[in-house]
């Protein structure tokens, strides 16, 4: 089909589509009615990266799953310094402690923002018990 936009002719060809009769049929406005559709669309998949679980994987044209791509993306804190550390059960304890630590550092960041909140509250009871709390932590 030869078609004109804005002057430039070009030729477009629509895709044809496979379209076959379906066995449900009805009735509108009192008259019969064969329905039909499409036998074949081919829907794109997107290609990309994605992660499931902290698990790395990535997809094709056809929307099938390929093995994992190795990116450098931000580890967490505990898993940084895993390889450096061996295997085993050497690295084991270090990933332990690792999460122990932050653990810990979390717990007193929370626990001195909640005093910062009590001290400008003015509510001396939470506040002792706050520093109690943070004396138990140290």
């Amino acid at each position: 089909m030869k078609l004109c936009y804005r002057g430039v002719n070009y030729d477009y060809n629509p895709p044809s589509l496979e379209v076959r009769e379906s066995e449900l049929t009805g009735t509108y406005r009192g008259r019969p009615i064969n329905f039909s559709y499409v036998s074949h669309v081919p829907v794109p998949q997107p290609v990309s990266n994605y992660t499931y679980r902290g698990v790395g994987y990535s997809t094709n044209a056809q929307g099938q799953v390929q093995p994992p791509v190795l990116t450098t993306e931000r580890q967490p804190v505990f898993q940084a310094d895993r390889a450096a550390a061996g295997t085993g059960l050497k690295a084991r304890r270090h990933l332990i402690k690792d999460a122990a630590d932050a653990h810990r550092i979390n717990i007193q960041q929370s626990i001195q923002h909640r005093i910062e909140v009590a001290r400008a509250q003015g509510n001396a009871q939470l506040l002792t018990q706050l520093e109690a709390e943070m004396h138990q932590l140290v």
